[in-house]
């Protein structure tokens, strides 16, 4: 007695796929094994929530990878990736290995080298700190007449940002108080800028500065002539 499948037409798709997948295989093996140089972009994930990157950071690695001819003429840059992570990470300078855990390539591409190997950057906690507000007071009083003393109110800022760029300040500054032509004081409600990008005024967003317009050669300032 002939055993015979009870689905016939499924064995023979089966065998078919089977001879597909088979002739797919051998093709690749027969096709030239060849290299290629991408740019693949550089990024980095879990930075710790109180610290931020004050370094440059290289936009990119140059990945040397090896695979199918066919595969390697399709392969760009959006396929490809390297992901550090920094979860780990103290404050201070690193020097990160790039490992080949961290490179993100395609099935049947292979990745024979990497430049750099590894990624320099600075990472700094981020800290609060009260500074001096600096007022800018811009233009001429009026003739016979000059800037006195200038005051501000509230005389400090609560600023956040980076501990070392902190650390070097000696102040923020306001936007400019013009004085042009003035004859008597000048009073002005202006913004406190920070000083750089990762810098942020906390508080206050705005100060009143006065400045005092007196008779050139008025003793001003604990008795000092301006």
């Amino acid at each position: 007695m002939k055993l015979l499948p009870r689905y016939p037409w499924t064995l023979v798709l089966a065998l078919a796929l089977a001879c597909l997948m088979w002739y797919g295989t051998a093709f690749q093996r027969r096709e030239r094994i060849s290299e290629k140089q991408v740019e693949a972009s550089l990024t980095l994930v879990n930075v710790p929530h109180d610290m931020v990157i004050t370094s440059d950071v290289p936009p990119s690695l140059s990945l040397r990878v090896r695979g199918a001819l066919s595969r390697l003429r399709s392969l760009d840059a959006s396929q490809t990736g390297v992901v550090l992570d920094l979860s780990r990470a103290g404050e201070g300078d690193l020097e990160l290995p790039v490992l080949l855990d961290d490179v993100i390539v395609p099935n049947g591409v292979e990745v024979v080298a990497i430049a750099p190997l590894q990624v320099t950057l600075r990472l700094e906690r981020i800290v609060q700190q009260r500074l001096p507000i600096l007022p800018r007071v811009t233009g001429q009083p009026a003739a016979g007449m000059e800037v006195g003393t200038v005051t501000v109110q509230p005389p400090t800022a609560l600023v956040s940002g980076p501990r070392q760029q902190l650390a070097a300040l000696q102040g923020v500054v306001t936007d400019p108080v013009t004085v042009d032509g003035a004859t008597e004081t000048v009073q002005a409600s202006v913004a406190v800028r920070a000083p750089g990008p990762q810098v942020r005024i906390v508080q206050p967003p705005a100060v009143k500065v006065v400045v005092a317009i007196v008779a050139s050669g008025a003793q001003v300032s604990g008795g000092e002539k301006r």
